[in-house]
């Protein structure tokens, strides 16, 4: 909570999320005076007929969890307009947008889904009247999701099997909707035929982008049924191994993506390294990590795992050499080291053309174009027909320089 010096409330906002850059911007709007508390309640003094700022008061106390106060002003809103036209609240996360009034009546019907007394038997009427009145509303699958929860841990059984049906009719095609069956049906130990049906009907639709928690509450069925195979399969030590290394694909390519335009540098280091971790030993990602140091401008850091030691580690791979000679050809740089590799490659390997190719690539980089025409002249006697055209034409590319 921030205070001014007179002791009044300026603003407010509940819970801390990184990065630490994150909350410091919710602190530096407050100090700005950007949509605060005191701002919008100064805004609600002199409009207080305006929809959009009675919604912005709602949202203040329903931010702050206080109910009374914002069922008062989503109350407002609704009156003030009934048919949603003034104007829409647009999510910062999902960036869904959705009509002040919608968003209001929604908030009211979850209201009063709580019930007031512990063990209480909750009242959804509001909400399945929201659902009727918004079918395909973008908040209809949060007042289902609502009603969910409670079906899915405390109402009997003889409830929630109805229940259940209905949502999944809805959402035939949602995992988690049918997770939600799915954990009921643990819960009450079966029927175990239809949580079969409904687990093999999960693991299809997330077959192409497997979750973990996902396949834990998959894992923690098969177990229940007998089935530890299937368990071990969904969710042993070959599933997690292949997440970490996605995980580490995803990461890079973000890395790639941001450092190929020179924006969001520092974050795209932080990735990349990240990356590094889950994958230490892996070429590949070595390699997309100096990429994305020497185009942040980290050169030295490029050099530190991809540099001279890197290549006198491997001096005895033709193909790690080979590729490491390549990079550095391509950025101009530690190029000396470099060309020792390549000289290191054909060596090892003299029958790759590529090889000699690459070789040719680096002494062309130091301009010592007599080497470079003998290594591509050598290429071209190695290579296969389809590509000896292109390689020709390399080599008077060279001759023309000389």
């Amino acid at each position: 909570m921030v205070v001014g010096a007179d002791g009044a409330e300026v603003d407010w906002f509940i819970g801390y999320g990184p990065p630490p850059e994150s909350f410091r911007a919710k602190l530096e709007k407050i100090l700005k005076g950007e949509n605060t508390f005191k701002a919008v309640s100064a805004s609600y003094a002199e409009n207080p007929k305006d929809a959009a700022v009675v919604f912005l008061m709602a949202r203040k106390w329903g931010d702050r969890f206080d109910d009374a106060k914002s069922t008062e002003f989503y109350k407002q809103v609704i009156a003030l307009d009934p048919e949603g036209k003034t104007g829409s609240y647009t999510n910062e996360r999902t960036g869904i947008a959705v009509p002040y009034t919608e968003f209001a009546e929604y908030t009211l019907a979850a209201q009063e889904a709580r019930p007031a007394k512990p063990g209480e038997k909750p009242d959804f009427s509001a909400l399945r009247a929201f659902i009727a009145k918004y079918p395909n509303g973008k908040m209809t699958k949060d007042g289902w999701r609502t009603m969910g929860y409670y079906y899915a841990s405390q109402a009997s059984r003889e409830e929630a099997v109805p229940f259940f049906e209905e949502y999944a009719g809805k959402y035939p095609a949602d995992p988690a909707v049918l997770g939600m069956w799915l954990d009921r049906i643990m819960r009450d130990k079966g029927p175990m035929e239809k949580g079969a049906e409904l687990a093999e009907k999960i693991l299809e639709l997330t077959e192409a982008n497997p979750s973990p928690a996902v396949n834990l509450k998959l894992a923690q069925f098969y177990s229940l049924k007998g089935d530890k195979a299937k368990a071990e399969r969904l969710y042993g030590p070959e599933f997690m191994t292949g997440r970490v290394e996605d995980l580490a694909y995803e990461l890079t390519s973000y890395a790639n993506y941001w450092a190929s335009r020179n924006e969001n540098l520092d974050s795209a280091v932080a990735m990349a390294e990240q990356a590094l971790r889950l994958m230490p030993d892996d070429a590949y990602f070595i390699q997309q990590a100096a990429q994305t140091y020497v185009r942040a401008g980290r050169e030295a850091e490029a050099l530190a795992i991809f540099g001279p030691a890197y290549a006198q580690k491997n001096g005895g791979d033709d193909g790690a050499l080979y590729r490491y000679a390549s990079f550095w050809v391509r950025q101009g740089k530690n190029l000396d080291s470099a060309l020792s590799a390549a000289k290191k490659s054909v060596e090892l390997k003299g029958s790759s053309y590529s090889y000699w190719m690459g070789l040719g690539s680096a002494y062309e980089k130091l301009k010592n174009y007599p080497e470079a025409i003998k290594a591509a002249e050598k290429a071209i006697e190695l290579a296969p027909e389809a590509v000896k055209e292109n390689y020709q034409k390399a080599l008077e590319r060279l001759k023309s320089q000389k």
